[in-house]
């Protein structure tokens, strides 16, 4: 899971991705390429089936808000809505592109997503984790898992079995906790932008 932070009304908008974690800094991968994980060794960070999480996410001052992720199965893409922002963030990991959409101004502004890839559904995570035990988390059952950031600083993370992140504990500060899960299939016309929105590239 990567918590990567976008600016937003009235504040940092949070983009939840599958993906090795970063909150300032990324999970710790080594710079050479490195076996693929033996299964069971690290967590599967990609959902495998539909999802839609309402999470509670805590700012480094304290402040909370809660943030709706969606994913498809079927295309292998996800939606963040941050609350009380006009601003959808639609993720496709099988291009690595972000798609923006902004409500107010009708328009959806298209780039690379951060990060250097995402872990395929089913795959283990790369990066050096730690398994410490079982938790629960908003009714689901979830493993606990230790990484740490690049400055060696500990993460923890509870993640399902079939690829859901549930929990983040960062620095022994909570980050992220999911508060509802529903495994709900998803309507896979919620993933693109809404008719009359008309595309953006940002300016290099």
């Amino acid at each position: 899971m990567r918590l990567t932070f976008w600016p937003g009304a009235g504040g940092a908008a949070c983009v939840l991705m599958a993906a090795v974690c970063a909150f300032p800094a990324k999970a710790d991968v080594p710079s050479v390429p490195a076996p693929a994980p033996e299964p069971g060794s690290a967590p599967l960070v990609t959902p495998l089936h539909d999802a839609d999480i309402d999470y509670v996410l805590t700012g480094p001052s304290g402040q909370r808000l809660h943030q709706r992720m969606r994913w498809t199965s079927a295309l292998w893409r996800q939606r963040v809505e941050p609350e009380g922002s006009a601003t959808v963030m639609l993720t496709d990991y099988r291009t690595h592109t972000l798609m923006v959409l902004d409500g107010t101004n009708r328009t959806a502004t298209v780039m690379s997503a951060p990060g250097e890839g995402f872990s395929a559904p089913g795959t283990p995570a790369s990066g050096s984790w730690r398994r410490l035990g079982q938790g629960r988390i908003a009714g689901e059952a979830c493993t606990i898992w230790e990484s740490a950031d690049s400055d060696r600083h500990p993460t923890t993370f509870c993640y399902t079995d079939d690829g859901l992140m549930l929990g983040a504990v960062h620095d022994g500060k909570p980050v992220v906790e999911a508060v509802s899960v529903s495994h709900a299939p998803q309507p896979v016309e919620i993933f693109d932008p809404p008719p009359g929105y008309h595309r953006v590239d940002p300016a290099h």
